[in-house]
């Protein structure tokens, strides 16, 4: 287990994100031109889940297949449902078609794996290239290679943790900034900046762009504090303790709340207001009561994967286009996720081109 999370860690820490930036930038550039074309309405939910899906395959695991992606694509809808329902299995429930899909997953990743095996095997690939070469690569003396099935296992996981967060994330901020045209301009204003302080030709965004996004994080931060992504998870006690007046014994099963911190006005002065500022004031936030990740040896380990990936979907959304939304008075709804309950319907307008 260490092993497989110190594989995964290395892949999505900061260091190793770097490198991939360029790569991610282009797809998502690519991917907006392709499905704004001739069309002023888009359903923006669906959009970004198809995209961060694509960004995923692509970028963390390697998969550049166009057909592989949209196949593995429709599977995993089936699969993410399947996670969240009750596991009971029998004809026609989620669980069911889950366990159907995870086949047809195992099918599609299965040659994959293979093919990438042998690349290793004649040096035409790096470990470093993506999560799956770093699974094959794990072992060496007194440690035990990972099989197929737990590569596919451990690639499942890492999908259904990196996916739908990001997608959720990216369409709230889509659904802000509809809603805010202040927030919208200083975003926009941020981006143009970091554009018009570019030298060369290279027309990608760069690392160094990346962290330059302080407002625009800011502003997704606070969102994540307003509308947690999660709504909160399950931890066991692994030792008897006693909180808030409550005695818990070791073994039991404890549900943490993210809303119970994140809008306490012990820890954030104001908390129904919404206020990017909060996470630019030099005042650090007490440990663990921000957790739109969760906290400590639980954080969640692609958390700067999410950030480098919805900056940059911003990025070129604000420096190309103004939106509005179809329907203005669309509520968000948890699916267990939040999100807008119509599947958030945008109209594009677009932009001058900013070089």
């Amino acid at each position: 287990y260490l092993l497989v999370k110190q594989g995964m860690v290395s892949f999505l820490k900061a260091e190793s994100l770097q490198h991939h930036v360029k790569h991610m930038d282009r797809l998502i550039k690519a991917s907006l031109l392709r499905e704004s074309k001739d069309r002023d309405v888009v359903q923006a939910v669906q959009f970004m889940k198809n995209l961060t899906f694509e960004v995923a395959c692509c970028v963390l695991f390697g998969v550049e297949d166009e057909v592989v992606i949209k196949g593995l694509m429709s599977d995993f809808a089936v699969a993410f449902k399947a996670f969240w329902s009750i596991p009971i299995n029998l004809p026609g429930t989620n669980y069911t078609r889950g366990l159907a899909a995870r086949k047809r997953i195992v099918a599609k990743i299965l040659p994959i794996i293979q093919k990438k095996k042998e690349e290793l095997a004649n040096g035409t690939l790096s470990p470093r290239n993506d999560v799956i070469a770093c699974f094959l690569s794990i072992g060496g003396e007194n440690v035990v290679p990972l099989s197929d099935l737990e590569i596919i296992d451990n690639f499942i996981f890492l999908m259904i943790a990196s996916h739908d967060t990001a997608a959720n994330l990216s369409s709230m901020m889509i659904w802000k900034l509809a809603r805010d045209k202040e927030i919208y301009n200083k975003i926009r204003e941020e981006q143009v900046n970091i554009l018009a302080q570019r030298q060369g030709g290279d027309e990608t965004l760069t690392w160094i762009e990346v962290n330059k996004m302080k407002y625009t994080w800011s502003v997704a931060q606070e969102l994540m504090r307003v509308i947690p992504p999660l709504f909160g998870n399950f931890r066991t006690t692994t030792a008897d303790t006693t909180f808030a007046g409550y005695d818990l014994p070791k073994g039991w099963q404890v549900f943490w709340v993210a809303c119970e911190t994140h809008m306490d006005k012990n820890f954030f002065e104001d908390p129904t207001t919404f206020d990017p500022s909060r996470f630019e004031a030099k005042k650090p936030i007490p440990p663990c009561t921000y957790i739109p990740f969760g906290a400590g040896m639980h954080q969640c380990i692609g958390n700067e994967y999410a950030r480098v990936k919805t900056l940059t979907i911003v990025h070129h959304l604000v420096t190309r286009f103004e939106w509005s939304q179809v329907n203005p008075n669309e509520k968000i709804s948890r699916q267990p996720l939040p999100y807008p309950s119509t599947g958030l319907p945008i109209k594009l307008v677009s932009k001058p081109a900013v070089l």
